[in-house]
């Protein structure tokens, strides 16, 4: 499908005040997806939003949204299984709970810890370090969920489809702010280099009847995808949405993966388009050099990497040129190591 003409980009509304941050919690070893979040979802009555101003701070544990019953259909349980049979109606943040020998299929950490506040990519890849490169590191399933209760970070794959006209994923669920999660192909079946700061864009969608409208499209990047609710067009503005873990107030840890080690901020869900979310970081050493290596084994389709570039200018990188990161090794859906976050 050719793409199609980009769209005009409607005013982005100013606010003036900063929401307060929800609160977070600390998972442990990896317990078993902490909410503290309102949103409650359901199999038989559809999510429509609760947030009632924008921008905001989405919880950092728990539900940002929930999957629209009609995606819900579209996973086949009987072949594509959930750990436990559990309801899959749980869209959560970027962020892990972290993981240590406790958690099922962990045991190779030993007395090591994955701590909580990392994304569920590089919390894969923390733990493969960790583990002496063991290949059977699974956070994940194969649409992108894990736990109790089961929930989905990334991917969401099987939940969504094209639209036939014009190639733009089909809808997966309903963010907090009540504005629609989409697949991650746009109008003509391409990936966005357009997402703002939340993970958010302005568009039309196969159900917005040719009206633009903001929304979040998937991406193999965190935060994956939301970080926000939008619309934010800096890091700095999302930054202040989370004053106690972005930004001056960030709890910087090093982390260390087979590519590198780096600062990473704690529970910030604010990336850039290097993968880093501290300003001026550029890209983090933590994370591949190209997406050619990843160490578990070989993507799936489902797994290519999506641009994010903001709408702004990130900070020249003064690390290595690269602009893409890996992505997660496909899973099976064997509960993803029960982990929590």
């Amino acid at each position: 499908l050719a793409p199609s003409t980009a769209s005009p980009t409607p005013p982005v509304p100013s606010a003036t005040s900063t929401p307060t941050r929800p609160p977070k919690t600390d998972g442990g070893g990896g317990g078993g997806g902490e909410t503290t979040s309102s949103i409650t979802c359901s199999t038989t009555v559809q999510y429509t939003g609760t947030l009632s101003a924008t921008p905001a701070a989405a919880p950092l544990r728990g539900n940002i949204g929930c999957v629209d019953l009609a995606a819900l259909a579209l996973r086949d349980t009987t072949v594509d299984t959930v750990l436990n049979d559990q309801d899959a109606v749980n869209i959560y943040g970027p962020m892990e709970a972290g993981f240590s020998s406790t958690v099922p299929g962990m045991s190779c950490l030993g007395d090591k810890r994955v701590p909580a506040g990392i994304d569920t990519n590089n919390a894969e890849h923390v733990a493969f370090y960790e583990c002496g490169q063991q290949t059977n590191i699974e956070v994940l399933d194969s649409c992108g969920g894990h736990a109790i209760p089961y929930h989905y970070h990334e991917r969401m794959s099987c939940l969504y489809t094209s639209d036939p006209t014009t190639g733009h994923s089909t809808r997966i669920g309903t963010a907090g702010d009540g504005n629609g999660i989409y697949g991650k192909y746009i109008d003509g079946g391409i990936e966005p280099t357009d997402l703002d700061f939340c993970g958010g864009r302005w568009g039309i969608t196969p159900d917005s009847n040719g009206q633009i409208v903001y929304y979040y499209p998937v991406s193999a990047l965190p935060p994956f995808s939301l970080g926000c609710f939008g619309p934010i067009t800096t890091q700095e503005a999302c930054f202040a949405l989370y004053p106690d873990n972005c930004g001056s107030g960030a709890t910087i840890q090093s982390i260390t993966t087979i590519y590198g080690t780096d600062n990473y901020a704690l529970d910030c869900p604010c990336f850039d388009s290097n993968g880093s979310n501290i300003a001026g970081q550029g890209r983090p050493r933590y994370l591949a050099p190209d997406t050619t290596s990843v160490p578990v084994s070989t993507p799936s389709p489902n797994d290519s990497v999506a641009s994010f570039v903001p709408t702004t200018a990130s900070p020249t990188p003064p690390m290595i040129s690269v602009t893409s990161t890996p992505t997660r090794p496909p899973k099976k859906d064997d509960g993803g190591g029960g982990g929590g976050g």
